[in-house]
């Protein structure tokens, strides 16, 4: 203990006389208080949008159920109570909103929250035109890019790590104090072991301090989603530390293992996570050149022909065994149910393509995924996202909760609309309400990463240790 003290007390005035690494570990710091800053800035502004759209929605159903209660004298309230109470301006008038809020932790990893839409607004209209009229490519882009506190931790600290822990073995060579530390009874390697463990304890209290920070800025903190945080943050700088160990076990020169561990930085953070994706989209590509169609409105070719209007209104209705009667009723509102008719049959007809590219994407993150453990840096990375729910798996699951929620708000609608019911007061109290069917397994691959990511690192350790032999003198 007293050596400890002893070797932690001059690691501690040698990192107070070297400018270079208290600038350093200042501006880490500062990125990182950055970072989080940054990363709320942009939930705090998506919590605001949200209220916004919520509060939109909600004052637009209230003036509907007032209309049920207005004189209708003039012409305004008139047309407020028709689109309130008649399905046939409500299917594609009454808006609805599919949102999904941000976790509690989100601004600590941003992962898809700012490429990726968070909330669409949603009527009986065409599900397909409504959910790809954005960008198409977006749910392909990579989980790293965004100057968030997970940036900081899987990107910065490690050259962090690098410039505290290069020379610890190669600069007591060089400056000539190698055979003073071979002298010593407790061995060479436990002294660099104690050495190792000063900077360990530094560095890893400077991120929890970070960490600690931003939950503090949090709007909820869940204290699972902390404590996994937390234990993600220890296992991959652990892993960083016990790499650099493995290279100062070799014994060479300080300018050959500062280059050795930079070149490795480059390998997990750049070059490697680059050919997988490049390889990724050889392997599995992804086509959205089928879906541009989707995005074009359409409309019935001749809108004149209530003929043609007709005969889309039974096509339709063959697909819908539960509305017994309707085609009895073809001729009440007939070119408005030709319109709801329409869209619905154009979602039946790319629902297929549509699927398919989903599933495209869901291959290619499988895929993917099975690299993971060879890659501790994209596997912590993935591990933040999926702490704070906003990697690509959630959105998956948002999307087809989306359709599922637009299923039914068109049956809401298109049953009254076509078996010539109106909406009533009471309906209101009965309106689709969106819910996020998530079969999201988190935990379970949080769990297996977090094990491959400590296994990968007490295999590097004990290596270390093994080429590291104890020298006497």
């Amino acid at each position: 203990m007293k050596l400890t003290i002893l070797l932690w007390r001059r690691e501690g005035i040698s990192i107070v006389r070297n400018t270079f690494q208290i600038v350093l570990l200042t501006i880490v710091f500062l990125l990182g208080i950055y970072a989080i800053y940054y990363g709320h800035s942009k939930i705090t502004e998506q919590r605001k949008i949200i209220e916004n759209v919520k509060h939109i929605e909600k004052k637009e159903f209230e003036q509907y159920k007032e209309s049920f209660y207005a004189n209708h004298t003039s012409l305004k309230d008139k047309q407020l109570f028709d689109i309130a109470s008649k399905p046939a301006y409500a299917w594609y008038r009454h808006g609805y909103h599919a949102i999904l809020p941000p976790h509690g932790l989100a601004h600590m990893s941003l992962g898809q929250r700012d490429i990726e839409p968070y909330y669409y607004k949603l009527t009986g209209m065409s599900l397909y035109y409504q959910l790809f009229e954005n960008e198409l490519a977006n749910p392909l882009k990579l989980y790293v890019g965004n100057l968030d506190l997970s940036f900081v931790f899987v990107y910065l600290f490690p050259l962090l790590i690098i410039t505290f822990t290069y020379g610890l073995y190669a600069e007591e060579k060089e400056n000539g104090m190698l055979p003073l530390l071979r002298l010593q009874s407790i061995g060479l390697r436990k002294i660099l072991l104690i050495r190792i463990a000063f900077y360990y304890v530094l560095v890893l209290g400077l991120g929890v301090l970070l960490s600690i920070t931003a939950f503090t800025v949090a709007e909820k903190v869940s204290v699972l989603s902390a404590c996994l945080w937390l234990l993600a943050v220890l296992c991959y700088f652990s892993f960083w530390f016990a790499l650099m160990f493995l290279l100062i076990s070799f014994k060479k020169n300080s300018s050959l293992t500062a280059i050795t561990a930079a070149g490795l930085w480059l390998l997990f953070l750049i070059v490697f996570p680059a050919i997988l994706n490049v390889y990724a989209n050889i392997v599995h590509p992804i086509d959205n050149t089928s879906l541009a169609d989707i995005t074009r409105r359409r409309s019935l070719e001749n809108e004149e022909n209530i003929e043609e209007a007709k005969a889309v209104v039974v096509e339709y209705l063959d697909y819908r065994d539960d509305l017994k009667g309707a085609k009895s009723l073809i001729d009440v509102n007939t070119m408005a149910k030709a319109y709801a008719s329409f869209t619905a049959l154009n979602d039946n007809h790319h629902r297929e393509e549509v699927q398919e590219y989903f599933k495209q994407i869901e291959l290619r993150q499988e895929w993917v995924s099975k690299f993971r453990w060879a890659n501790p840096a994209v596997n912590a990375q993935g591990m933040f996202n999926e702490i704070v729910e906003t990697d690509s798996e959630i959105f998956q699951s948002f999307y087809q909760s989306i359709e599922l929620f637009h299923r039914d708000i068109t049956n809401f609608y298109f049953n009254k609309l076509f078996l010539g019911k109106q909406i009533t007061i009471r309906d209101y109290e009965r309106l689709p309400k969106f819910k996020l069917n998530a079969d999201y397994t988190k935990s379970q691959r949080i769990g297996k990463s977090l094990l491959e990511v400590i296994l990968i690192t007490f295999i590097i350790f004990g290596t270390s240790l093994v080429f590291f032999k104890k020298i006497t003198s």
